[in-house]
């Protein structure tokens, strides 16, 4: 398994070769700089997140058996079941032999008639939507066992080992958060964890699989809530945290939670910002970075009025090596701040890619010189928030004549967009009309900016576009929109941006596919932007302009009475219901756009238990007809 797929600069040569000329040191590629009110300040909309928010909830474990924990006489595994029942799916390595059965205490078999069991199925067909299909599974739902005694046996015939992941009881979980906000080599790693219902953990352990292949084995820790490790090397670390408890019947449960860590080399810090008068702005360069390395640097602004600190507006851009901000002269003018007494905080560095904070720092003054402040804006205007194209990237005429008179190539499109590593474009193109166009980019992983670029690359020749996207390609869309010119500028109608399943927020399976992806095939690589971590640093960096531009919605199973109901049967045991197979409904909510609804009876892709979400004609019909183009 490759731990450090990360096709960053894929399709950027395109886009550099289409677009050049100077913006504040970013020479070849066309960028724009952001900037949201003090209001977004006062909201923390901009803030980093708390990491102690955005860990992993696990009420599953995931139980690794490897060969050499059989002997010469014996090729089981057993596992005591919980007094709650609940599900459990055998995963042999490589589709090795083997058999399993569940018994009483008595040492009776309880076999798939038996009233205690709800379900006994071998399963050939139903994947993970990562893998290939090669895998075989088996999985047996229990019913409640409020008289306990059961036990499953799994019997590795070929003696090859492989997994066991099972349910426990619903009200118990263990939640993990990685503590240390950026990631980087050399710099240790700490995760926490805790049992939810208060229960005392009785030993932690881990294993950490490196970008290079080494496995790093932390041993158990008797009462220890705390996995440490330091990176030696950059790249995606697969993490499976092992968790021993005692419950309220102090009875000893195992649970694990599984997260994908991108670590990052540290760059050239940021020094005292020299600060240019240019045109209307104050032009902030803070640093010369490596060459060939992006970032992205953003920061509050703030000054004094009336005898007060107050903020003044936030800001931030995608920079090369030479890292600067630009502030328009308005804002200063419209906070009646004074200007020799700006300064900057939360100045923070972002690596481009894996959106990890490389450099944070809390304050920095500013040495302004004597500038004449414009007249006090009316109200902010659109250019105050995301700067102007451009006359390079600009049509050669005006935008309303280019559609009268037809003079520039190409069209006004709807572009569909795809997800992380698709095999093919998700939605019905059947349910669209009018000028259409299909993003095409299959069998990858790309990071959020990687991805964003591609599809710049591949709209060149349009005069502008809308997006309907599904799952990353939304957050690919919304951050394309967010930081650099493209036809989604020059695009006009109702509804700029629609997705549905796009995991603005994340998804715990980013994290599992690290772990899992050995077992089912992992074609595409891991991907840590859309981990709950990457997703809530990368959604701090959008502002609520351009969340707005954004109409999104999820979907779910059909929830069922009495029944056992799921996506996917494996991924249901990994991800917090509602779910449609990849995203939880929870960590599809994009705070600040448009939230079109919930649907049940709508999975993720294709081959999941409901139809596909992206096949829903009613949905494609609407994101047809109010479409910016």
């Amino acid at each position: 398994m490759n731990l450090h797929m990360r096709t960053n600069r894929f399709g950027l040569a395109i886009v550099l070769a289409m677009l050049t000329g100077p913006c504040f040191g970013q020479s070849q590629l066309e960028v724009k700089q952001v900037a949201a009110p003090p209001s977004e300040i006062r909201s923390q909309r901009h803030a980093l997140p708390d990491q102690t928010q955005i860990g992993v909830t696990s009420r599953s474990a995931l139980i690794e058996i490897q060969p050499e924990q059989f002997d010469n006489n014996i090729n089981q595994f057993s596992l005591a079941l919980s007094d709650r029942g609940g599900r459990i799916v055998f995963m042999p390595a490589l589709d090795g032999a083997w058999s399993t059965e569940i018994r009483a205490s008595d040492g009776r078999t309880i076999n798939a008639s038996d009233p205690q069991v709800v379900q006994g199925m071998s399963l050939t067909k139903q994947h993970l939507p990562w893998g290939d299909g090669r895998q075989r599974f088996e999985c047996i739902d229990i019913k409640d066992n409020a008289g306990g005694g059961l036990v499953a046996s799994i019997d590795f015939i070929d003696r090859v080992g492989g997994y066991i992941l099972y349910t426990t009881n619903p009200d118990e979980a263990l939640y993990t958060y990685i503590e240390t906000q950026s990631t980087l080599v050399s710099k240790p790693i700490k995760l926490v964890s805790s049992i939810t219902d208060g229960s005392a953990i009785e030993n932690l352990s881990a294993v950490v699989s490196s970008p290079t292949g080494e496995l790093i084995e932390i041993p158990s820790q008797r009462g220890s809530n705390e996995t440490v490790f330091t990176p030696s090397v950059s790249g995606a670390y697969a993490v499976r945290v092992e968790c021993a408890y005692r419950d309220s019947k102090n009875l000893r449960k195992v649970l694990t939670t599984q997260h994908l860590i991108q670590v990052e080399q540290p760059t050239a810090a940021m020094g005292d910002a020299r600060v240019d008068v240019v045109d209307h702005r104050l032009v902030l360069n803070l640093a010369t970075g490596e060459p060939d390395r992006r970032v992205i640097v953003a920061a509050e602004v703030w000054g004094r009025s009336k005898g007060e600190m107050i903020p003044v507006c936030w800001l931030s851009r995608v920079c090369d090596d030479q890292r600067s901000l630009a502030i328009d002269l308005r804002w200063i003018a419209l906070a009646g701040a004074d200007p020799q007494s700006l300064e900057l905080r939360s100045l923070r560095m972002h690596d481009v890619d894996s959106f990890v904070p490389l450099q944070v720092i809390d304050r920095m003054t500013l040495d302004v010189p004597a500038i004449q402040l414009p007249e006090v804006p009316q109200s902010i205007t659109p250019d105050m928030l995301q700067s102007n194209a451009p006359d390079r990237v600009r049509s050669p005429i005006g935008f309303d004549q280019r559609i009268e008179s037809g003079a520039l190539p190409g069209g006004h499109r709807l572009l569909l967009v795809h997800g992380y590593c698709s095999d093919g474009n998700p939605f019905t193109a059947s349910h669209f009309t009018g000028d259409i166009a299909i993003f095409d980019d299959p069998f990858v992983s790309k990071s959020t900016d990687a991805f964003a670029l591609e599809i710049l690359a591949q709209t060149s020749s349009m005069k502008s576009f809308g997006v309907a996207a599904h799952s990353q390609g939304a957050m690919a869309a919304l951050h394309l929109s967010t930081y650099y010119f493209s036809g989604l500028d020059w695009a006009r109608g109702e509804r700029l941006i629609q997705s549905v399943g796009a995991p603005y927020q994340g998804t715990a399976l980013a994290g599992n596919a690290a772990v899992l992806g050995d077992i089912f095939g992992f074609g595409c690589g891991e991907n840590a932007d859309m981990t709950y971590t990457g997703a809530a640093n990368w959604l701090s960096l959008i502002p609520t302009l351009a969340r707005q531009s954004v109409w999104y919605s999820t979907t779910s199973f059909e929830d069922r009475p009495f029944a056992f109901d799921y996506c996917n049967f494996i991924t249901d045991l990994l991800l917090s219901d509602p779910d449609d197979g990849v995203i939880e409904r929870s960590a599809g909510q994009l705070p600040g756009a448009h939230n079109e609804g919930h649907l049940e009876g709508w999975c993720h892709t294709t081959g999941m238990r409901d139809p596909a979400q992206c096949s829903d004609l009613n949905r494609n019909q609407q994101i047809n007809a109010r479409a910016r183009r």
